[in-house]
């Protein structure tokens, strides 16, 4: 059998026949179809969020407020307030300030300190060594220092009521505040 023959006898075996290609077309058209389908609910669900958002945090805060209310009962008996809430976050850029500060207020207890070492194939025995151990024969792990967001939040808004907390430090512990709904239904 020549070259040309073998190449006919393959292209037999891969080709499919019109009712396989109609159902290919069909499976392809469903797939796109779906695909089609996600990203539109994926773009409404980023709508809805983003009016949960200005509700929770713009609308209904307002519209308490200008009631001069703190917060209110519905007709329905649920139990409408709003809280004020912080968050803070510490960038790459203020790390060693806001640990230098931590340190300081003697709050240095809720770092988390991650020390990480990647090895190559048969260094399993040397994961075993103490760290000193492995910087001493070159090998060099990465130290990662954090704080739990919600740990470091607490920690701040109590720091800013004892006033131990100064503008500055707010501004490097990334401090922001919002306002939180919260929606009680009567049971």
């Amino acid at each position: 059998m020549g070259l040309l023959d073998k190449a006919f006898e393959q292209s037999k075996i891969n080709s499919l026949d019109s009712s396989d290609v109609k159902d290919l077309g069909e499976a392809c058209n469903e797939l796109d179809n779906i695909r089609m389908t996600i990203a539109e609910r994926k773009a409404e669900i980023k709508q809805l969020e983003e009016r949960e958002f200005q509700l929770e945090n713009e609308v209904i805060p307002s519209m308490i407020e200008s009631a001069g209310v703190k917060s209110l009962t519905l007709m329905d008996g649920s139990k409408v307030s709003v809280k004020d809430q912080l968050r803070a976050n510490i960038t790459m850029e203020n790390e060693d300030y806001c640990f230098s500060r931590l340190q300081e207020l003697g709050l240095d207890d809720v770092i988390k300190n991650e020390v990480k070492l990647t090895f190559g194939r048969g260094q399993d025995s040397d994961a075993t060594n103490l760290m000193s151990e492995l910087q001493d024969r070159g090998l060099y792990p990465s130290n990662k220092k954090a704080v739990a967001w919600n740990t470091l939040s607490k920690l701040v808004e109590e720091q800013i009521a004892k006033g131990s907390m100064t503008s500055v430090d707010q501004e490097k512990f990334g401090v922001f505040t919002f306002k939180k709904v919260k929606i009680e239904r009567k049971k």
